[in-house]
């Protein structure tokens, strides 16, 4: 928008501040619900390979250590996509990126379903990796820059159990369709699924005000959006401030947060990962039949969702350190009561799986958590790149669980190994969560 000749320049409209004071209305509805599909079916295709796992065991004739190359060349893709991911949904913008990685893992998912050996299946979940790992930090970024100050925290806990949310309805599927289809239907599935949303999203989602504001020349588009959004402000717009060096996020303002962030995604991702790849292995190797496994991760992953909600709420009210940390502890105590349970003779699988429920809904929650808080410790101008590095380390603690777990599980007491690595994963967390400096604080009374 311009001004008319010989008037004064009209004052700029700060982006944010308009933004935030926009009420929840049908337009965020509909952004908040194409980007939880988007994660939701990152989560889907995702844990895949592990819903597959005891049918491609069986199929092939493999041992469990075998499949290890496959659980971790996903992971490793990840880390890949989600540093690419985002410093090209900074550089180039959320909307293209994130339409561009549900093509991506979409058409990557589907091509998997043709594998025929190990070889072929790692290197496929690799390049669907990529894709997988590019969607997270343009979903949380997208979602941080377009909901009102009142549901931003919730809007983006509500994307971050998308992966969760994409495990349990991809186990209720999968229990079903693998046993009755084989192992490749539940991947032509997975594919076909984000093909489809890719042109909803063509359609219907919008880029960040935020970012246009910050690039400048964009008044137009950006006044259409936020008449779209239920709200009027003229052109031009102002971007946020940027805050001392916040354009890198190892600069001396971002370095301390950046580096705890990393060290805590690292290990829950470790930890997270290591329970969402071989959970159906671990409850097959105990006895239960196939169908039951993948129920299990269900499960694990309703307990995660149910329980993150919770304890959003509760870091928005007492701070996100005091939160992390006692669901750490959490999660210590119910890991060593399903591992008990798990090696206990006589102990029923009802038993067992509440053990399991209860480790789901505190170590599954941690990851939300973090991304939740994500959004909060890096600015507009690198909030992309900022989630995407923070995850891209928590994609190696990922891969090392992924690998790792498959060799330990082959081990002599291999699943006292297996809990083992996940409780040091517990305890690396609670050590980068003490070094972030920006932590959300406790809201006043």
């Amino acid at each position: 928008m311009t001004s008319d000749p010989g008037t004064a320049p009209a004052a700029a409209t700060p982006i944010q501040q308009t933004v935030d004071g926009l009420a929840f209305g049908r337009f965020h509805a509909r952004v908040l619900a194409l980007v939880a599909a988007v994660i939701l079916l990152d989560g889907f295709d995702i844990q895949l390979a592990a819903f597959a796992a005891p049918a491609i065991l069986a199929d092939w004739g493999i041992g469990s250590a075998a499949l290890a190359p496959v659980m971790a060349a996903s992971l490793v893709g990840m880390a890949f996509g989600t540093s690419i991911g985002g410093r090209i949904g900074d550089r180039f913008g959320r909307r293209p990126a994130l339409i561009g990685a549900v093509l991506w893992f979409g058409a990557a998912a589907i091509l998997t379903a043709l594998c025929t050996d190990v070889t072929s299946f790692s290197i496929l979940r690799f390049v669907t990796g990529l894709g997988l790992g590019a969607a997270v930090p343009n979903a949380t970024a997208l979602i941080a820059e377009w909901m009102p100050v009142r549901a931003r925290n919730y809007a983006v806990t509500v994307i971050s159990v998308g992966v969760p949310c994409g495990g349990i309805i991809g186990a209720a599927i999968a229990s079903w369709l693998i046993p009755a289809y084989g192992w490749p239907a539940a991947f032509l599935l997975g594919g076909a699924l984000p093909l489809l949303l890719s042109i909803v999203m063509l359609w219907g989602l919008p880029e960040s005000p935020i970012l246009l504001a910050r690039r400048g020349g964009s008044d137009d588009r950006i006044a259409a959006m936020i008449a779209d959004a239920g709200g009027s402000a003229p052109g031009p717009f102002a971007p946020p401030p940027s805050i001392a060096d916040g354009e890198h996020v190892f600069g001396p303002a971002l370095r301390r947060s950046t580096i705890g962030m990393g060290i805590a995604f690292f290990a829950a991702l470790m930890g997270v990962y290591a329970l969402l790849s071989w959970v159906p292995v671990l409850l097959s190797g105990a006895g239960f039949p196939m169908d039951r496994a993948i129920r299990g991760a269900m499960i694990l992953n309703l307990s995660g969702v149910t329980a993150s909600f919770a304890l959003t709420w509760l870091m928005l009210r007492i701070g996100s350190r005091k939160t992390l940390i006692g669901t750490v502890c959490a999660g210590a105590a119910a890991l060593a009561l399903w591992a008990t349970l798990l090696h206990m003779p006589g102990a029923s699988p009802a038993v067992i799986l509440l053990g399991l429920a209860l480790t789901g809904a505190t170590i599954l929650s941690l990851q939300v958590l973090l991304l939740t808080l994500s959004a909060h410790v890096f600015p507009v101008e690198c909030r992309a790149a900022g989630i995407g590095y923070s995850i891209t380390f928590g994609r190696l603690g990922a891969i090392l669980s992924a690998f790792g777990a498959g060799v330990l599980l082959a081990q002599p007491h291999g699943r006292l190994l297996f809990f083992a690595m996940v409780a040091a994963a517990l305890v690396i967390l609670a050590m980068g969560a003490m070094l972030i400096d920006r932590h959300l604080p406790a809201r006043p009374r």
